[in-house]
This record gives C-alpha cells, structure tokens and sequence, in this order.
C-alpha cells in the first residue's frame, strides 16, 4: 500500500525555508555590500598612499660610502636603508678633518633630501582632507585598529611636509649647492673646481654638525612614515593571510562532513 504524501509539512517546511531565506538574504546582502564598500576603500586608499609606499620601501637611490678613496664604494638602497645608513655614517665621521670623506657626507645628505622633497610634492598633490572626508565616510565598516592605522599615516603626511621643510637648514651650503630652476630643485651643482676647495667642504661639514638636531629630526619623521605606511600594508597582507586560512578550514571541514 502506497504511503500518502502529507502535503501540508511539505508546504509548513517550503514557507519556512522561504521565510528563513527572507531574513537571511538581505543580511547576507548587506554583509556584501559593506565587504565590497571596505575592498573599494582600501583599493582607493592605495592609489594614494601607493606612489608615497613604492618611494619609501621600494625605490633605489645611489650612496656613495664616505672613504678617502678616489673612487668611492657606491650602493644602492632603499630610503629607509639610506637613512640609517646614512645616520650611522654621519656620527662616524661628522668631526672628520678628511675633505673627501666631508663631501660624500655632504653629498649624501643632500641626496637625502631631494628624496625628501620628492616626497613633499607627492604628499602635495594628494588631497588629504579628501581622505580624512572618505575615511569618515566608509568609518563605519573599518575595525578600529584599521581607522587608527589609516588616521596615523593622514596625520604623518599633515606634517611631515612642514617638519622637514623646517629642519632643512642646508639650502645655502657651497660645496655642492643645490641646482634651482624656476623656483624648483632638480638637482645638485657638482663643480669640479668648486670640490678642490677642502677649506669650503670642511666649512660646510661644520654646519651639517651644528644642526646635528635638525638632521635626527628629519630622519625621525622619515622614519616614522615608512613604519606607518609598511603596518598598513602588513595588515591588511595579514587580514588576506586570515581570510585564507578561514576559507581552508571552511572546506576542509565541509570534506570532512560530506564523507
């Protein structure tokens, strides 16, 4: 004898799976939403703070090792090597009486701060009351440690512009004078006559000396930039690590419960 289908579980079972998905798809929907708002954030986010991240962590810039050698050791660096780098050699051989070794100081540090000014345009032509208004606005779906992180590096470019502006007390050294063309540095005067005067070199090593301070300062903020911008991008290479790591959980156990 054929068992009679009772239609009405079948219907009571229908109407609460539909009932179930009602509540649960717009949820699941506004979850997306908000996955997708964040992803288009951070990817903003990146367009901006990219150019200023690759300069700091992933450009090369030429240093020549202090030396009395007629040819000096020359390295490439990144920013944040040639800074400490560069600190390191300085208090070494700040109170040098060698001219040759004076130069290369001297030459170094303004290879520094052309960097330096490099990055102040970068962080001029970036909008940043913009972003603090985008931050705002897309707050709502960041972690607290994601807004602190974000409002960190938005305060670091406020000031660094002003800080290393102030501190750069090394415009009007002679020995390798900075080259300006309508108001805008785009290089350095390398004289050859110029370099035979060891008395100048010396004299100008002596002012780097005197404003030993300004120098640790400009250094310090460099510093602090770079560890702000590489703990955003390692955060959020951490989050993806998670996310992938959760997602390989998820089907192991789902293989698991399908055996």
């Amino acid at each position: 004898m054929n068992q009679q289908i009772d239609w009405n579980k079948w219907l009571t079972f229908i109407a609460a799976l539909a009932l179930l998905a009602a509540i649960i798809i717009p949820y699941i929907l506004k979850i997306y939403e908000q996955w997708k708002a964040k992803i288009s954030f951070q990817m903003y986010l990146k367009k901006y703070f990219g150019i200023l991240y690759n300069v700091l962590t992933y450009d090369k810039f030429e240093y020549a090792k202090p030396s009395i050698k007629d040819i000096p050791e020359k390295l490439q660096l990144t920013f944040d090597e040639y800074i400490k780098l560069f600190e390191k050699d300085f208090k070494e051989h700040q109170n040098t009486i060698q001219p040759r070794v004076a130069l290369l100081i001297i030459l170094n540090l303004q290879y520094l701060l052309i960097v330096i000014h490099r990055l102040q345009e970068i962080i001029g032509k970036t909008d940043v009351n913009k972003l603090y208004e985008q931050t705002l606005a897309y707050g709502n779906n960041l972690t607290k440690k994601e807004l602190i992180k974000i409002y960190g590096i938005l305060v670091f470019m406020e000031h660094f512009t002003s800080i290393t502006s102030f501190h750069d007390r090394f415009a009007s050294m002679k020995s390798i004078p900075r080259e300006i063309k309508n108001g805008t540095w785009i290089g350095l005067k390398i004289d050859q006559e110029l370099l035979k005067n060891e008395q100048l070199t010396l004299e100008d090593l002596r002012q780097l000396s005197d404003n030993e301070l300004s120098i640790q300062e400009i250094i310090n903020v460099s510093k602090i930039l770079i560890q702000e911008l590489k703990s955003f991008y390692d955060f959020e290479s951490l989050m993806k690590k998670k996310i992938v790591l959760l997602l390989t959980c998820f089907n192991n156990n789902k293989s698991f419960s399908g055996k």
